[in-house]
């Protein structure tokens, strides 16, 4: 049986196998792309259920859904956070709600992305691990509010963050050598 491409990221959440720790699940996929894809999940969900088989990421996507449906998650993070099982669903819990926050560009974003990545490091490969590392590095550059900005995916977010971080590296070198006649 030839499997299709997933269209969005957050697709490897239907798989039956663990999830990657290192893929982008919060990119935006628009809001009918959203509502079929929770379809998809709750229908998946019924069956893993009856078959008591692990359905934790089909509730993650659940939340990428709902996310992106009516903008807001922050309920179903809670009820996903109280039940979580153990420190990959809550590493997997952490960098998704993380990502969902900052393709909104949300002030608590940057807390969900280090705390996931602090629990996903034991399940990074060495790769892994340093790209996730560089993203959330260069994630940080971003300024984030209490205000929901307009929905970004990761590209956008990253070329954002690189011209803010050579603004700022112009700016440190500008003040450096403003001050170099006084100083030698």
């Amino acid at each position: 049986m030839h499997r299709r491409n997933p269209t969005h990221p957050a697709e490897c959440l239907l798989a039956g196998q663990q999830p990657a720790l290192s893929i982008w699940y919060g990119e935006p996929p628009g809001a009918a792309a959203a509502a079929v894809l929770y379809d998809r999940a709750q229908r998946e969900l019924q069956q893993r259920l009856y078959l008591h088989r692990g359905a934790f990421p089909l509730h993650v996507l659940q939340l990428v859904c709902d996310f992106w449906r009516r903008a807001d998650g922050a309920s179903r993070y809670e009820t996903l956070a109280a039940a979580v099982d153990g420190r990959r669903e809550q590493a997997l819990l952490e960098l998704v709600y993380g990502q969902l926050l900052m393709s909104r560009k949300l002030r608590p974003a940057n807390a969900h992305l280090a705390l996931g990545f602090e629990l996903a490091a034991p399940w990074l490969t060495s790769v892994s691990y340093f790209e996730l590392l560089r993203r959330h590095e260069r994630l940080a550059s971003l300024r984030l509010t209490d205000r929901p900005a307009p929905v970004q995916g990761l590209a956008a977010l990253l070329s954002e963050a690189a011209v803010i971080r050579r603004l700022q590296d112009r700016d440190k070198r500008r003040h450096i050598n403003e001050h170099h006649d006084t100083l030698g």
